[in-house]
């Protein structure tokens, strides 16, 4: 991520780029993992890529092939209503609200 400004544009801007690659990923049958963790490594990162250090690390994207029979896919979580979750401001009508 170059130094630009205060830096949270451009981390926005690197979030909307990455939400678009793992879409890319998806849309051609790979699947993709954001890693924010690689952050906590940035210089054995640096090193290993040779990226300058003047650019700073954001996060990693691991990508490539699901493996369906790994254990690690079976894994299911449940998810609570949305409207436990989420407040709508003047929108009757959506998620059953009147």
């Amino acid at each position: 991520m170059p130094s630009l400004g205060d830096g949270v544009r451009t981390a926005g801007d690197l979030g909307m780029y990455a939400q678009n690659f793992l879409l890319s990923l998806a849309s051609r049958g790979f699947a993709g993992i954001p890693q924010a963790v690689l952050g906590l490594y940035a210089d054995t990162v640096r090193a290993f890529l040779d990226v300058p250090g003047d650019l700073k690390l954001l996060f990693g994207i691991s990508f490539g092939t699901a493996d369906p029979a790994a254990a690690v896919n079976a894994v299911r979580r449940g998810r609570v209503p949305l409207q436990q979750s989420v407040y709508l401001h003047d929108t009757p009508g959506v998620l059953g609200q009147q």
